[in-house]
Parts: structure tokens; C-alpha cells; sequence
């Protein structure tokens, strides 16, 4: 076994933070190929390759791989220095191919990787030589934050599934990120593992000192495994990210390309358990109104919980919160919402942060929060009491939050493919103290108590090729107190999805069948056919049927799609989503509307190869057609953009919309259809080199009614300067003209 012991100056950069890697950032805009790893020659940080030599650049070679070392008695410290003998006997990586700037050519600077592994954990040294160590960038950040930085990564598939990795990077000033990787090319930033790692700057370029518990990762019971592997330097002055298993953008693939570490022999998967018991207490003074009887100069408050975290098996893992600490998340910002929709808020908790990909299953559409509909939407536990205590002339103490009594899940992935996610929370009722102004004492139930459930199953197949799933939902409530604050007492939502990918890969199928049901009185369903996206009461809808003895209501959503996502410089995709009038997931997911079914085309072209001008361009074509279930037009349009980066990294883009006429079900808030003339949009932008110190951006949009005087335009120009390594500065402005002839 090979002990670490921490390095004195390490306790300053515990809590500095990560940035996120652009190499995934590059990938998910699928501008970038790769190539082979057998490259040799170094090539200046200016080099742009072009024809000929692309097309041998990118010749695929066999997936790089390193044989196992273990560590057998050797002491070791963390310290980023590399001076430890151990690091002799490990096997070297070396030999990186960038993936941008110039896709497939050698990296400008040599990168060395060292890995080991010992009883508890793994091990990665990486040495980054630079011929220019003076300007090596290190900006010292929260973890994981984004920050121009240098910085190296490991990405570790212990599943050995070629669809899942842990991932963990570190830039010079020993600033963390960690991300867990799914579905070969999805990512969970809100993951946060326990590990070490330390930096060292030299003269000769920088090293980093990496150590992995296998507590932190997953995998089987094999006497002998191989893992994949993969590692990747970013140098932020040349906007440079290489690798050591090249990653080609050709394919819309991240892990399923990862190297192999092979033969790691007799690996013992811990028994994992964590216990993080908790006890606050605190005292608020604050000035008040003298009369209100719920007012203490001095109001104390106390509390105690437990986290515990317990490794069922090496794969699935136990999360048990009682009574949980939220009061070290941050806020959510204020906001002024005018619309008929409740505003989207994002997680920030980390019991349900965490492990949240295997639970998350999108139904979202276009753009905003339109974009975030899930049938699980887990700010729905712990939310802001629904019902309301008022007192004219009195005072109203009301809790802000509903206590969560306990919740639970247990999620992980199996040798055999199959990801489990099952989670259950209670939450408490709630009440509300009142005094009215004739001096009477009240309280009010504002939350009854409610139990929710969510259960997800998937099995992979054809190594993550093909999928099948299974999901349910529940919210379960006391019948009578449901009724009093006009919620449902049941609602359940079940279905199924698929994935397929063929032909090289290159193709994709994927679809799934929802269904929902919801239940409570005739008032408070009829109050669930006039919510907005609904409407049923809607005048002039000879299709929907308004029911007010109704005392259930069901509904279902169908999708499906077909894409070419990855092979050569083409992509290109249909599909469609149906969503019956009476469907309704918010309960415990998050949706705005319903009762339409929405057909699309695009295309693409993606030249994700440097030329000797650009360093990329693209053109994309989308189409679109939504119709109601009773036939009615109300969306028809269609745009043209594009983007590109010239070979000095300034970029820019620009694009152009058309909606032709068509209904609007919901604008005068279930009133009669209103006809919405053709409207013609469009938005432009650049943005300067962004390694340089001093960054210039300018942003536009505008948009123009035909048969109308109304128009809207905005800019927003913006220039950042960084003086350093530890600061930011950014000055600019946002001008806003508007002229509406609606209202």
C-alpha cells in the first residue's frame, strides 16, 4: 500500500475551486476531430494545418492503453513534485494530440502521465513541460468555477461501460473540479467527490500529484479488470486542449473513446460509509414593528440532522438525509415574474445534486425554461408552503420553507448495465400562526404532509449502444387537507423511453410514452383544466371538454426522434412531441403547457476543421410546425444561423428568424384564441481573442411585426479585463428599445 502524506502548503488550496474543461465544452458544440496518438514532432503554438496534411492528421489509430502498476510498500507524498521513486516503476502516457486549436496535430508542448495503484486508491501524476513557464495561467477561483487557467485532467470509466467516467482536473494553483460523466457524452458538475491533489510550478513547465480513492469511484468484483482511462491538458495563453486518447467531434463521443488501464489485479471495492451529523444554532436580533405580537429583539433558533451516505453494494450507493442543513445553500436571486408560468429555479442541494442524471428525465422544448420540463423537478420537495394565512387587520407568522422529515435514494449502476435510481422524501405539514386584529389567536395549515416518490430504471445494451428505461413518479397527500388548500391528493405520471444509435454510430433513435394521473375534488381538478397551458374552459375549443364534476384527470405525451449526430461535416434530424390537453406533471415534475404536437427538420453544417482563414465555421437550417389537438395552428417558422472563429480566435455569429401567422391559445389567459401576425427576428454578435488580457463583445437582437407598429432592439456591448491571475474586471452596458401596440 502507498501512503500519502499531505504537503504543508496543500491545507491553503483545499477549498480553492475548478474550472470546467474546454475540451467538453468544445465537444458539445461538436465544432472538433481528432486524431491518432502516434504523432512525434512539436509544432510551434501558431501552426494551422490544412489539407493534405488534415486528412493524414486524421487517420484513426488504435485506442492508446497503459498496464496496470501496483504500488507495493513505496511512501509516497502528495506534493506535486514528483520526486518519490515510486513514480519509476509506472508505466508513461505521453504522446498528446490537440483537439483545438489545429484538430489532430501533435500538442505544442509535452505532456508525461505516470498512473499507479495501491489498495485504497489510485494514483496519477502528470508532468506538463512548457517552454514558457513564466506565463503559465492559474487563476485561484472557488471550486469548480470556469477561469481562463492551464489546467490537466483524469477521467476515470471504472464501470468499464464505455458510458460512465469520474472526472478530475486541477489547474496550477491546485484549484478542483470533478464531474461525473453519463451517457458517453453527458455531464453532472453538481458531483462532488473526496480526493487529493497538489501542484507544483517549475521552471520547465508545472505537475500535479493526483490521489483517487476507490471510495470515490465504482466498480465490480473481477479479480482482474481493465478501466478506461483518458487524460487531457488545456493551456488557456494558446486556447489548446490535447489529449492522450484523441476524442474526435466526428463522432459525438466522449468516454466510449477513452484508453484502457488494464490489469489492475485483486481490487477490493470499500465498504463505504459516511456519517455527517449536524447541530445549528444561532440568535437574530433585528428592529420590528413593537406591535406584532410574533416580534423578539432577540429570536433564537435551534436544530440537528444527519447525513449518511452507505455503499449498499460496490455500485449502489444509500443516501439518507434526516432533518437536512440547507442553510449553507445559496440563495436563489429575486426575481419579478409576469408571466402564466411559475419561474424555473435550479437545484443547489446536494443531496439532490448529487447522483441527479440516473433521476432526470427531460421533456423540454425550445428555449428558457420551456427548456427545463422534467417529470422530476426535485425543487418541488422542501418548497415554499403552497397555501397562504392572511389576516387583514392582524399579523401572519409563516414558515419559508417546508420541512423535509427525512428522504432517501439509492442509486448506482450495475456490472449487468442496469442504472437504478429510487428516492422517497416526506415532508412535514406546516402551519401558520395568526392574530387578528381582534386579538384572536389562529393557526393555519399552509402544507399538508406529503410523501413523494420517484422510481427510474434503465438497462444499457450493445455497450450503451441501446438503452431501455423504465419511470414512475408519485405525490401522495392527505385526502382532507389536500382538499382545504387545493391540491391534488394523488398524482402519479409512469412511462417508458428508449435509445438507439447504428450505422457506425453515426444514427440515432430515441422516443419515449408518458402517461399521468392526478385526483382530488371537483373544485381543485377544475381548477387543474383552467391552470395556464391548459385553458379546457377555452371558449372557442370545440376539442376540449371542461368538466367540473370531474374528479381525476389523465393525459399522455409521445415523442420521438431521428438524428444523424455524428460522421463527417453533415447533421441532420426530425422528430415530434405530443402532449394531450389533460397531461399534468407538477406535482413533482415541472411543465408550462399542454394540448399541442409539434413537428421539426434541421440541418446542419459543422466544418470543424481549421482552413486558412477559419478555425471553424458552421451553417444550421431549423424548421418547425406546433398544432393544437383540435387542429389549430399555433406555431409555424423557421431560421437560418451560423458562427465562426477566425484564425486570430476573434468570433462571431448571427442568424435570422421567420414566424408566420398563427394562433395564440394562451395570451389572453383563457380567454378566445387571439391571431398573432408574422413576425421577423434576428440576433448578431462578436467577441475578441479571449487569451488576450483585454476582451471586447457586442450582442444584438431585434424584432418586427408585419401589420404592426411594434418592434423591440437590444444591445449589449461589454469589455473584461484581467489583471491578473486572481481578479476580473468587466464593464458594460445593456440598451433596450421597445415599442408594443398589445397592450
Amino acid at each position: 500500500m502507498m501512503t500519502m502524506v499531505a504537503d504543508p502548503t496543500y491545507d491553503d488550496k483545499r477549498d480553492s475551486t475548478y474550472i470546467r474543461s474546454a475540451l467538453f465544452q468544445a465537444l458539445a458544440m461538436v465544432f472538433l476531430t481528432t486524431t491518432g496518438a502516434g504523432a512525434q514532432a512539436l509544432k510551434g503554438p501558431d501552426a494551422v494545418a490544412s489539407g493534405p496534411e488534415i486528412l493524414k492528421a486524421t487517420t484513426r489509430a488504435a485506442a492508446p492503453s497503459l498496464e496496470a502498476v501496483p504500488v507495493t510498500g513505496i511512501e509516497s507524498r502528495i506534493d506535486g513534485r514528483l520526486d518519490d521513486a515510486a513514480w519509476a516503476a509506472a508505466p508513461l502516457a505521453t504522446d498528446f494530440v490537440q483537439l483545438e486549436p489545429d484538430e489532430g496535430q501533435p500538442a505544442s508542448e509535452r505532456t508525461e502521465v505516470w498512473v499507479l495503484y495501491g489498495h485504497e486508491a489510485l494514483f496519477v501524476a502528470f508532468k506538463a513541460f512548457d517552454r514558457d513557464a513564466e506565463v503559465i495561467v492559474g487563476q485561484l477561483t472557488r471550486r469548480d468555477t470556469d477561469s481562463f487557467s492551464d489546467r490537466v485532467h483524469v477521467a476515470v470509466d471504472s464501470y468499464n461501460d464505455s458510458r460512465t467516467a469520474f472526472h478530475f482536473a486541477v489547474n496550477p494553483r491546485g484549484v478542483k473540479q470533478d464531474i461525473y460523466r453519463f451517457d458517453d457524452t453527458q455531464e453532472n458538475s453538481g458531483w462532488d467527490a473526496v480526493w487529493d491533489v497538489a501542484t507544483d510550478i517549475q521552471a520547465d513547465g508545472w505537475s500535479a500529484e493526483f490521489r483517487i480513492p476507490y471510495s470515490q469511484l465504482r466498480f465490480g468484483q473481477a479479480s482482474v479488470q481493465d478501466w478506461g482511462i483518458n487524460f487531457v491538458r488545456d493551456i488557456a495563453r494558446r486556447n489548446e486542449t490535447s489529449l492522450w486518447a484523441p476524442i474526435s467531434g466526428e463522432d459525438n463521443a466522449i468516454v466510449s473513446k477513452f484508453g484502457k488501464l488494464r490489469g489492475l489485479r485483486g481490487l477490493e471495492p470499500p465498504r463505504r460509509l459516511e456519517l455527517k451529523p449536524y447541530s445549528v444554532a444561532r440568535v437574530t436580533r433585528s428592529p420590528s414593528d413593537p406591535e406584532n405580537p410574533f416580534y423578539s429583539e432577540s429570536e433564537g433558533f435551534g436544530s440537528a440532522g444527519l447525513d449518511l451516505k452507505y455503499g449498499v453494494t460496490s455500485n449502489l450507493t444509500l443516501d439518507v438525509v434526516v432533518n437536512p442543513d440547507f442553510g449553507q445553500v445559496e440563495a436563489d436571486p429575486a426575481q419579478v415574474n409576469l408571466t402564466a408560468f411559475e419561474t424555473f429555479l435550479p437545484e443547489q442541494r446536494p443531496f439532490f445534486i448529487e447522483g441527479a442524471n440516473i433521476f432526470s428525465f427531460n421533456i423540454g422544448l425550445g428555449d428558457g425554461d420551456g427548456s427545463q420540463e422534467s417529470l422530476f423537478y426535485s425543487r418541488r420537495i422542501g418548497r415554499r408552503p403552497q397555501g397562504e394565512a392572511d389576516s387583514e387587520d392582524g399579523f401572519v407568522d409563516a414558515p419559508d420553507n417546508t420541512t423535509i422529515l427525512s428522504a432517501a435514494k439509492l442509486s448506482g449502476k450495475t456490472d449487468g448495465g442496469w442504472s437504478i435510481g429510487l428516492l422517497h422524501a416526506s415532508t412535514a405539514e406546516e402551519t401558520a400562526q395568526v392574530v387578528t386584529g381582534e386579538g384572536a389567536h389562529l393557526a393555519e395549515m399552509v402544507e399538508p404532509l406529503t410523501n413523494y416518490g420517484v422510481a427510474r430504471v434503465q438497462r444499457d445494451f450493445r455497450e450503451g449502444k441501446t438503452a431501455l428505461g423504465l419511470i414512475s413518479t408519485m405525490v401522495l397527500r392527505p385526502e382532507s387537507a389536500a382538499s382545504d388548500l387545493g391540491l391534488h391528493s394523488v398524482a402519479y405520471s409512469a412511462g417508458v423511453d428508449f435509445r438507439h444509435r447504428f450505422w457506425n454510430d453515426n444514427y440515432q433513435v430515441n422516443g419515449y410514452l408518458l402517461g399521468s394521473r392526478v385526483s382530488g375534488t371537483a373544485e381543485v381538478i377544475a381548477e387543474t383544466q383552467e391552470a395556464a397551458g391548459r385553458y379546457l374552459d377555452r371558449p372557442d375549443a370545440e376539442h376540449l371538454t371542461f368538466d367540473d364534476t370531474r374528479t381525476t384527470l389523465g393525459g399522455f405525451l409521445a415523442a420521438a426522434s431521428f438524428t444523424k449526430n455524428a460522421g463527417g461535416f453533415w447533421r441532420y434530424g426530425t422528430g415530434f412531441q405530443s402532449r394531450s390537453p389533460e397531461f399534468e406533471t407538477n406535482d413533482l415534475g415541472y411543465m408550462r403547457e399542454a394540448d399541442f404536437t409539434v413537428n421539426w427538420v434541421w440541418g446542419a453544417y459543422q466544418h470543424y476543421l481549421p482552413t486558412k482563414h477559419l478555425r471553424r465555421w458552421n451553417v444550421n437550417l431549423n424548421g418547425w410546425t406546433v398544432r393544437s389537438f383540435g387542429g389549430e395552428r399555433t406555431g409555424l417558422g423557421g431560421n437560418v444561423n451560423g458562427s465562426l472563429q477566425f484564425s486570430n480566435y476573434w468570433s462571431g455569429y448571427a442568424g435570422i428568424n421567420r414566424e408566420a401567422e398563427a394562433l395564440s391559445t394562451g395570451l389572453l389567459r383563457g380567454g378566445p384564441s387571439f391571431l398573432r401576425e408574422p413576425s421577423l427576428n434576428g440576433w448578431a454578435g462578436f467577441s475578441s481573442d479571449d487569451r488576450k488580457a483585454v476582451r471586447f463583445n457586442l450582442n444584438t437582437n431585434w424584432q418586427t411585426r408585419s401589420e404592426s407598429d411594434s418592434w423591440r432592439f437590444n444591445t449589449s456591448p461589454n469589455v473584461t479585463w484581467r489583471p491578473s491571475g486572481r481578479a476580473n474586471l468587466s464593464l458594460g452596458t445593456l440598451y433596450t428599445k421597445l415599442v408594443e401596440d398589445r397592450q
